[in-house]
C-alpha cells in the first residue's frame, strides 16, 4: 500500500497539506513552522469542523518561469506520491511582478500554493508566512475571493492580511490568486538579506577573524592608542569606527569581485543588478558590523583583564573610569578591522562568497553573471578578429 493511502486510512475524512521547502536553511525552518502551525490557522480560517493535517518534505524546488511551471509540476508529482490534497511550495527564490514583491502565488485547478519568503521581510516570517498560506489554502478548499464572497467569508480573513499586503487576480494563465507586499523592493531586500544571514560571517571567514584579532592584542597594548582613544573627540571615534567598517566592507566586495556591472547590462537585468548589489553591501555590511560587535565586546574584557587602572592612570589625561574603558576598545577595534580586511586578501572568491551569501543565491548570481558572459564573448571575440 502506498504511503498516501496508509496516511488517509490512519486520518480519515482529514485533509493533508504538503508542505515543500527549499533544503536551504530559512525555508526549511519555516516550512517547519508552517506544517506545524497551517492546521490550527485552517481550523480558525475557516471556522469548521473540518480536520486538517500537515506534512513537510525537505524538497529542491527547481527555477521556474512567471507561471511556476516546473515547480508546480513538480508539487503534483508529490502530491499524487504522498496522498495530499493540497501543496505549499515555500521557496528562498525572489519574486516580482513589476514594483510589487510577490509573497504567494496560487493555482486552483493544481491545488498549489508557492510562497516566496523574500517578500516578507526580515521580521515576523512565521506569522506572516501563515496567514498567506492558510487564506490561500482556504481559498482552494473553499474557492471564491474575500473581494468576491460572503460578508461572512471577508469577515475570516487574518487581520495581518488586511494592511499590509495586497490581494489580487492577475491577468495571468496558471495563477488564479496573487498576495504581495505593498513594501515592494524595499521588503524584499531585507528579506534577501536575512536569507542570506550575514551573522554567518562572523565566523566563516578565518583570514579577517584572525588578522583583526592579532592587531587587536596589538593595539591594545600599545600606549599611544590609550592616549588617542581618551583625548578623540566623540564624532572623532564615531567616524574611525564606520571608516573602518566601510573600509572592511568595500575591501571584501572589490578585491573578491563581488559587485555586479549594472551599466553594461540591458534595461530587463539593471534592476536586478542594483538589487544584486544593494543584498551585497546590506549583507557584508551586518556581517562586518556582527564581526566589530564581537570583536569589542573582547576587547573591552581584555582591557578590564590587562589595563589597571594605576598603569593608565600615567598616560591618559584626566582620571580613568568606566568610559576609558570603553573608550579604548572603540578605538582598538576600529583599527583592527581595517587590519581583518586586509586578512580577507587570503580568502578565495568562493570561499568569500560561500559565506556571504546562501546557497540558492549563489546559484542565481552564477547563472546571471554567466548569462551577461554568454551574451558578452560573441562580442569580444568579434573585437579580436577586426
Amino acid at each position: 500500500m502506498a504511503e498516501g493511502e496508509r496516511r488517509k486510512d490512519r486520518s480519515e475524512g482529514c485533509l493533508t497539506v504538503g508542505v515543500l521547502a527549499d533544503p536551504v536553511a530559512m525555508p526549511v525552518l519555516i516550512g517547519e513552522q508552517l506544517a506545524e502551525d497551517l492546521p490550527q490557522l485552517l481550523t480558525d480560517q475557516l471556522d469548521s469542523e473540518q480536520p486538517w493535517d500537515a506534512q513537510v518534505l525537505r524538497e529542491r524546488l527547481p527555477p521556474s518561469d512567471s507561471h511556476h511551471t516546473a515547480m508546480m509540476e513538480l508539487a503534483e508529482d508529490k502530491m499524487a506520491e504522498h496522498g495530499w490534497d493540497m501543496v505549499v511550495c515555500v521557496t528562498d527564490l525572489p519574486m516580482r511582478s513589476g514594483k510589487r514583491a510577490i509573497m504567494a502565488d496560487m493555482n486552483s485547478s493544481r491545488r498549489v500554493v508557492v510562497v516566496s519568503l523574500p517578500a516578507f521581510g526580515a521580521m515576523a516570517l512565521r506569522r506572516r508566512v501563515g496567514a498567506v498560506a492558510a487564506q490561500l489554502v482556504a481559498d482552494i478548499h473553499r474557492p471564491g475571493t474575500p473581494q468576491e464572497g460572503s460578508a461572512q467569508h471577508r469577515q475570516r480573513r487574518l487581520p495581518v492580511l488586511s494592511g499590509r499586503f495586497r490581494r489580487q487576480t492577475p491577468d495571468q494563465p496558471g495563477v488564479d490568486a496573487r498576495i504581495s507586499s505593498r513594501w515592494g523592493v524595499a521588503r524584499l531586500l531585507l528579506g534577501m538579506v536575512r536569507a542570506n544571514r550575514p551573522w554567518r560571517l562572523v565566523w566563516s571567514l578565518t583570514g579577517p577573524l584572525v588578522g583583526a584579532f592579532a592587531f587587536s592584542a596589538f593595539y591594545l597594548l600599545n600606549s599611544t592608542v590609550w592616549e588617542m582613544s581618551t583625548t578623540l573627540s566623540a564624532w572623532r571615534l564615531v567616524l574611525a569606527a564606520v571608516g573602518a567598517l566601510t573600509v572592511m566592507t568595500g575591501w571584501l566586495i572589490v578585491y573578491h569581485q563581488l559587485w555586479e556591472p549594472v551599466g553594461e547590462r540591458p534595461r530587463v537585468e539593471r534592476e536586478q543588478a542594483v538589487l544584486f548589489n544593494a543584498t551585497t553591501i546590506l549583507t557584508l555590511g551586518l556581517g562586518v558590523a556582527f564581526l566589530y560587535a564581537g570583536l569589542f565586546a573582547v576587547n573591552t574584557v581584555a582591557s578590564l583583564v590587562l589595563l589597571s587602572p594605576d598603569i593608565l592612570q600615567s598616560y591618559v589625561a584626566g582620571q580613568v573610569s568606566v568610559g576609558t574603558y570603553l573608550l579604548i576598545p572603540l578605538l582598538v577595534t576600529a583599527a583592527g578591522t581595517v587590519a581583518g580586511a586586509i586578512g580577507s586578501g587570503f580568502e578565495s572568491e568562493e570561499s568569500v562568497r560561500t559565506a556571504a551569501f546562501s546557497l540558492r543565491e549563489r546559484e542565481r548570481r552564477e547563472a546571471f553573471r554567466e548569462k551577461h558572459e554568454r551574451r558578452q564573448g560573441p562580442l569580444e571575440g568579434d573585437e579580436e578578429g577586426s
